[in-house]
């Protein structure tokens, strides 16, 4: 038995089918997610510290489907379409809806996610503040049960760290 078992069925047999074991830092990570404890992930590049996260939070997410149940923060806009990338592969097969709100996000798309709100968005801290502006997207807001910030370090020792950190009292508020 490996931490894979701990996931939903469906997320379990997608990561079986897509990696031949868990990793370390995902045998120790996913059991805290999946109880939903505060965890930093530390390790090095392509060590699966995506997964280690993002698989129990989507068995979570298949288990108590909500709108908006995940905001993922990253420090750049390039960093939100690679995330983007990977996690739409997911979001397909287990019919979660994946989006991203940055800048350049089209007004189109706004709207859309404004009225039907996606499972997991992933957008920067700049952008996260103005979308607590918003009323419709702070009701939205409300419904969130999993922050996710990626690169951390890039962020927490900056002015964009600390409106970061804003941002989620703010959220935490809601």
């Amino acid at each position: 038995m490996n931490a894979f078992d701990e996931l939903h069925p469906l997320v379990a047999r997608l990561a079986k089918e897509r990696f031949e074991r868990p990793t370390e830092i995902q045998e120790l990570a996913i059991p805290h997610v999946l109880k939903g404890e505060n965890v930093l992930v530390i390790a090095g590049t392509g060590m699966g510290k995506t997964e280690a996260v993002m698989l129990p939070i989507f068995s979570k997410l298949l288990s108590e489907p909500k709108k908006i149940g995940v905001l993922y923060i990253t420090p750049l806009r390039a960093l939100n379409r690679d995330m983007f990338s990977r996690l739409f592969w997911w979001g397909d097969k287990l019919d979660l809806e994946i989006a991203i709100r940055h800048g350049d996000t089209l007004i189109r798309e706004r709207r859309e996610q404004r009225e039907t709100p996606p499972h997991v968005l992933i957008t920067t801290p700049e952008s996260l503040q103005a979308i607590l502006v918003g009323k419709e997207m702070r009701k939205h807001l409300k419904e969130v049960r999993c922050v996710v910030v990626d690169e951390i370090h890039e962020l927490v020792e900056s002015k964009r760290g600390v409106q970061l950190n804003l941002a989620l009292i703010r959220l935490e508020l809601l």
